[in-house]
Order: C-alpha cells, then sequence, then structure tokens
C-alpha cells in the first residue's frame, strides 16, 4: 500500500525536471489524493450515519435522507480530481494546477451558498492562496488568488446573503483581512527561503554530479591513457631493442682477422643502429621540451621551395627502395615562411616516415605546396592503407595508433601527436582526411602573416650567383679554429690540409683576432677557459657576423645540443667525429656563407626600401598597441609579444634589429611622449594625473628621467 501512495504521489515528475518543479507535481498530487480521501470519508460517514438514525428511528432504512444534489457534488469533485490527477501523470502540470486552482473555488463557493449555506464552509477559502502559493512561482498568482477568495468569502455575508444580521453584523472585514493575509505572508516568506535553499542544493547537487562525471570521464580516460602507454613502451622497446641487439650481435662478431671490408661492413651497421637509437631518443628528449611551459620556438625565414625540396631529396632513395612513386607538386615562387627550421623539419619528416610506413609496392606519395588565396598549404597525401573513420578524430592524440597490422609491431603513438604540438606552437593548423585502403591527405594551413615574399629579380640573380659558390668552396678558404686542447687543435689542422686555420686557445683569444680578421667558417669546441664555446656564440652573434660556426663537443646531452643551435650555429659534432662528416659540415657552412655574401651584395635599394616600410609598418603598429594600452601600470613586454604571438625573445630580437631598441625603451619613450603633450595642451595639468593617464607608478622617477630626455 505504501508503495502504491508513492507511486501516485510521483506520478508525472521527470529527471529532467527541477526538483522545484518535481515538488510541485508531487504536491498536486498530494492535494488531489487528500481531497478525495476526505470527500469520501465525509460522505460515507454522512451516509452511515443517516442510516444508523433511520435505523434507530424508524426500525427500517427508508432512504429517504438521499439527497441527489449532494451525491452528484461529490461525484463530480471526485471525477475533476481523477481528471486532474491523469493530466498531472501525462506531464500537463500547467492545466492540472489550473483546473484544479478553479475546482476548488467554484466547489467551495458552491457549498458555502448552495448546498451547505450558513455552515461557515466559506472559511475553506483561507487555504486557496497558500495552496498557490505552494504550486505557483509567481507571488503576483498567490496574491490574485488571495483576493479572488477573500471576496468570495464575503460574498455569503454581503452579496449573496446567506447569514442572519446579528452573524453579518459580528463579522470583522478589517480582521478577516488580517486572518486571509497572515499565513499568505508568512508562507511567502518561507518560500523565498526555501526556493533560495532549493537552489544552492541544486547547484551543489548538480556540481556533484559535474565532478563525478568529470571523474568517471577522468578514469576513462586515465585508464585509456594507461594502455596507450603500455601499449607506447611495449613497442618503444621493441624499437630499441632490435637496434641493440644488432649492435650487440655485431660487435661480438667483430674480429681482427677478418678483412678490413668485413670489418667496415660490421661498423658501419653498428653505427647505423646507434643512429636509430639516437633519433627515438632525440625525439622523446625533443617531446618534452614542447611539453615544457618554458619552451619557446626559433623563427627565422626559409626559402619555402628549398625547404621542401630538401625533404624530397631526403626521402627520395627510402620510397624508391619500397617501389613507391615518390613526387613532389610546389606551385609557390619566391616565398619565404617564418619557422624553427629544426623542428619544423621533423614534423614533415614525421608525416612521410608515416606515409613511408603505411604505402606498399605500387603506392604513391605526393608533396603539394600552393597558394590558397593568401595562405599556405602544405599537403602529404599517400595512397596507403588509410584510417578507419572512428580513428581519424584520435590520430593526433598522444599514445594512440590506429589497429592494423603495421602497428601491432612498430611504432610509438607519439608522432603525430608531436607533429601536431609543433604545428600548433607556430600557430598554424593540421587536419587530415582518410578513406581507408584508398588516401589519406595530412593538410597543413600556414597563415598569410607567416609568409614573406622575395622579388623574382633579386632571387634569380642570387640563383645565378648560387652556381658560383662551388669554385668559392674550392678555393683555400679561411677558417678560425677554437681549441683549448693542443693535441686536438694539432689533430683538426691536419685535416684541414686544403684550408687556411688561425688557431685559438680560447672564446676570449678568438673574439681579439675577429676584430681584425674575417673568416669563411669558424670551428670551436664547446667547453673551454676563460670565455667557453657558448660565449663565444652568443657574442659573434651580438656582433651580428654571419660567419657560419660548427660546434665540436663531448656533450652528449640532447639539451646542450638544442641551447646551441637555437642561438644559430650551423652545426654540432659529437667527439669523437669522422674526418668526412666534419668536411661535410665545412663544405655546406662555406657554401651557405657564400650564398648569404651574394644576396646582400645583389640586395638592390627597392628590397632595402621593402624591408624598411616593413620596419616602419611594424613600428607603427607597435606604437599604436602602446598608446591605447600604456595607461595600465602592469603593460609590458608580455602584453606586447601576446599581442603579436610571438615569444617575449623573439619581440626583443625583432624590435632590436628592426628598430634598434628593447621593447622595454620603447615603452618608456612612448610615455615620455605622450607625457609631454598633454603637457604641451595643459601646463598645469598635476603631475600625479599625468603618471594615472600613462600608466607610471613611481612619478618622481619618471619625471627626472624624462626632464634629463628633453633638457
Amino acid at each position: 500500500m505504501k508503495n502504491l501512495y508513492q507511486q501516485i504521489i510521483s506520478a508525472g515528475t521527470q529527471t529532467s525536471n527541477s526538483n522545484v518543479w518535481n515538488k510541485k507535481i508531487r504536491l498536486l498530487n498530494i492535494y488531489c489524493l487528500t481531497w478525495g480521501h476526505l470527500v469520501l470519508v465525509f460522505y460515507g460517514l454522512d451516509v452511515i450515519s443517516h442510516l444508523i438514525i433511520e435505523n434507530i428511528n424508524h426500525d427500517t432504512i427508508t432512504f429517504d435522507f438521499f439527497d441527489a444534489k449532494a451525491f452528484f457534488a461529490h461525484l463530480t469533485i471526485v471525477t475533476s480530481l481523477f481528471s486532474i490527477f491523469f493530466l498531472n501523470k501525462n506531464h500537463h502540470f500547467k492545466w492540472a494546477r489550473f483546473l484544479f486552482m478553479i475546482l476548488f473555488i467554484i466547489i467551495n463557493c458552491f457549498a458555502a451558498i448552495v448546498i451547505s449555506p450558513g455552515h461557515f464552509i466559506e472559511y475553506t477559502f483561507l487555504l486557496a492562496s497558500p495552496i498557490a502559493i505552494t504550486l505557483y512561482v509567481k507571488k503576483i498568482t498567490s496574491y490574485l488568488v488571495l483576493a479572488i477568495s477573500f471576496l468570495l468569502f464575503l460574498t455569503p455575508y454581503y452579496f449573496y446573503v446567506v447569514y442572519p444580521a446579528e452573524i453579518v453584523d459580528r463579522l470583522m472585514p478589517f480582521e478577516s483581512i488580517i486572518v486571509f493575509l497572515t499565513p499568505v505572508l508568512i508562507l511567502n516568506y518561507f518560500k523565498s527561503n526555501n526556493l533560495i535553499n532549493e537552489e544552492l542544493l541544486a547547484l551543489e547537487r548538480d556540481k556533484v554530479q559535474s565532478d563525478k562525471e568529470l571523474l568517471e570521464k577522468q578514469k576513462a580516460e586515465l585508464k585509456e591513457l594507461s594502455e596507450f602507454k603500455s601499449h607506447f613502451y611495449v613497442n618503444l622497446s621493441h624499437e630499441i631493442r632490435t637496434p641493440l641487439t644488432l649492435i650487440k650481435g655485431h660487435s661480438l662478431q667483430l674480429d681482427l682477422k677478418d678483412s678490413k671490408e668485413k670489418t667496415e661492413e660490421k661498423i658501419n651497421i653498428i653505427n647505423a643502429q646507434v643512429e636509430q637509437v639516437e633519433f627515438i631518443i632525440n625525439n622523446i628528449m625533443d617531446i618534452s621540451k614542447i611539453d615544457n611551459k618554458d619552451f619557446h620556438l626559433d623563427l627565422a625565414p626559409v626559402n619555402i621551395a628549398v625547404f621542401f625540396d630538401k625533404h624530397y631529396s631526403n626521402f627520395k632513395n627510402l620510397f624508391e627502395a619500397k617501389s613507391v612513386l615518390f613526387s613532389i607538386e610546389n606551385r609557390t615562387e619566391n616565398l619565404l615562411f617564418n619557422i624553427d627550421n629544426y623542428l619544423f623539419s621533423k614534423s614533415i619528416n614525421n608525416l612521410l616516415s608515416n606515409a613511408l610506413k603505411f604505402t606498399k609496392s605500387g603506392d604513391a606519395v605526393v608533396i603539394k605546396v600552393y597558394l590558397e588565396g593568401v595562405n599556405l598549404n602544405v599537403e602529404v597525401i599517400d595512397t596507403g592503407i588509410g584510417i578507419p573513420e572512428k580513428d581519424i578524430e584520435k590520430v593526433f592524440d598522444r599514445f594512440f595508433q590506429s589497429k592494423n597490422h603495421i602497428t601491432k609491431s612498430q611504432g610509438s603513438g607519439i608522432g603525430l601527436s608531436f607533429t601536431k604540438s609543433i604545428i600548433e606552437a607556430h600557430h598554424f593548423t593540421i587536419g587530415v582526411k582518410s578513406i581507408s585502403n584508398i588516401s589519406t591527405i595530412f593538410s597543413i594551413q600556414i597563415p598569410q602573416k607567416s609568409l614573406l615574399k622575395l622579388d623574382s629579380l633579386e632571387r634569380t640573380s642570387m640563383l645565378k650567383k648560387g652556381n658560383a659558390t662551388d669554385a668559392v668552396v674550392n678555393a683555400k678558404l679561411k677558417v678560425l679554429l677554437v681549441e683549448d686542447h693542443t693535441e686536438m687543435r694539432n689533430f683538426i689542422i691536419g685535416l684541414l690540409d686544403d684550408y687556411e686555420v688561425t688557431e685559438a686557445e680560447n672564446g676570449q683569444v678568438a673574439l681579439d683576432i675577429l676584430k681584425n680578421e674575417t673568416f669563411d667558417v669558424i670551428i670551436t669546441d664547446y667547453m673551454m677557459p676563460v670565455l667557453d664555446g657558448k660565449g663565444l656564440v652568443m657574442e659573434i652573434k651580438k656582433q651580428k657576423l654571419k660567419t657560419p660556426i660548427i660546434v665540436l663537443t663531448a656533450r652528449t646531452d640532447s639539451d646542450a645540443k638544442l641551447k646551441m643551435l637555437r642561438l644559430g650555429i650551423d652545426a654540432y659534432l659529437h667527439k669523437p667525429f669522422m674526418k668526412e662528416e666534419l668536411m661535410m659540415h665545412l663544405k655546406k657552412a662555406s657554401q651557405s656563407f657564400a650564398v648569404i655574401n651574394e644576396f646582400d651584395a645583389a640586395l638592390k635599394v627597392e628590397e632595402k626600401e621593402s624591408l624598411n616600410k616593413f620596419a616602419q609598418k611594424f613600428n607603427e603598429d607597435l606604437n599604436a598597441f602602446i598608446f591605447e594600452n600604456m595607461h595600465s601600470s602592469v603593460f609590458g613586454i608580455e602584453a606586447i609579444a601576446a599581442h603579436f604571438e610571438i615569444s617575449k625573445s623573439t619581440l626583443v630580437r625583432k624590435t632590436k634589429s628592426l628598430l634598434g631598441q628593447v621593447p622595454k625603451d620603447i615603452i618608456l619613450e612612448a610615455r615620455f611622449q605622450k607625457a609631454r603633450s598633454i603637457l604641451e595642451k595643459n601646463p598645469r595639468e598635476s603631475k600625479i594625473n599625468i603618471a594615472k593617464t600613462i600608466g607610471i607608478k613611481n612619478t618622481f622617477y619618471f619625471f627626472k628621467k624624462m626632464e634629463e630626455r628633453f633638457r
């Protein structure tokens, strides 16, 4: 029975409803149930009492007491209540609520005036407004019901009089108003507090539910991540174990009695596998660097055609060995893009390595580079096994690998995630489209702001002169060798028979030599007394010398290498190194230096003017932003770097190279000019007001500096 009543009371409630709304639905069900029970009980008691009286008075039951009017009135009430309950149960609460209030008012009015006049039934109107308060949100509804019920309460006394004059005279209207109004005010007060508590509880409940869902989601993600990591470590150990096995196997097979050819073959295999292990470890180190919040790109303009031709050349033989048709379509001319050459190369290498891994003999891979509107598009398209539709959204997730016969045995699941991180760090976008067993297209979109156009005539001139660089390389080139170890210095000099070598035992000596001489290449050790290799490179870059620098070091950590590469060196060789490796880097460095010198010589007045216009435009944009935001006392280099979407170090380099000042000095000068302008317009303006206008806290210091500036 208890469960039945609970089901009746909860009829019409929904989980999608708010707690307050469901509470009103339950209350309406309770009102219907209570009223229905009262009708049945009172009418039943009335019938039973009449039967008993009939039996006592007449010793027989005649049913003369039966009142058809009362019977149909009670039947109407029960039927109406059932209809209201039915509407409420079928989620028509507003209609059910409205009909209940109408029924309550009509029935009580009818009972007080027609069915049982003079029995004070009109006092039931005291309940009308409290019921309305519990069923309606708006207070105006309860006060409207209060007014109607009070008028109906007065009807038997003044409008449709059913009471004798002495009873009417005893009625006190003002006190009656108080009686009606008091419970309404009290209930509205408690209702307001209850609504506030309900809202707070709802917020708390929603928060708990949200936290619960978040925890469940995080739990699922952690579980998935754990599985991915497990897969990653298994595959990574497999990728490292294979070359280690080959290294160990071939090193154990080394025999001094073997022929020179056999020994060299085994050593070459060992070296190749060592490079493979180093490549894997470097990739992991690079990923950890990108995850670091202090990570920043070393951006520089790079020729687009040269960049992608280089990658095409690097992979051409690998695709040919697999009988995969590999081609490049470059529809850009005379364009540079602003990238971190080292990291962006890694992202392109990852895409091409993926294409190589997932294609078979007879498939095709193409690199497409073209302009779409003002933006540059780069696409790597392959006709390999493709990516299932369900996995496309996850391909850039770290540790994720689409399940196929290839990824079961190789791959770590971090390559594409690493690629996306690099692309997005440049503020580029990357996407993928794929159809299983038909094709896959990885596309990179590079915005116009990262592109720079070269004049075609100057480029042609530079390329023509570039053909003469071989002759320059073949000439006796000047090399500055900076090495503190005498024997190592002599060893390197012995390797450089075809070069004119000048020696320096540390970085400071090298700087002294560079004051009076120029060189085609600088070779320097990393660890030296007085001034080490890093300090030397930094000083050379400060002096804006363009001489190529090759760094030699016994250090094997990637962090030191990355720091040196970011300083702008041309090569980084680990000791011990091979002669061929050093000679190759020397040749490339000298060729690059020759091209740079030729390009500088070929730079026409028009291009210089173009560069000046670029600097002028940058200066205008920078000053406009500073003048717009200088009123803030916390305004500084961070806000400017964020506005131009570059790192703080890049901003400093850019302002120094284009404007000859660091951002701090530019901001200060702008504030000087603004303060001067204010004083010229209003010489009596207070220094405090001026300081507030330009975002200065230390007024005394600023105006002292300003006097020095305009003295």
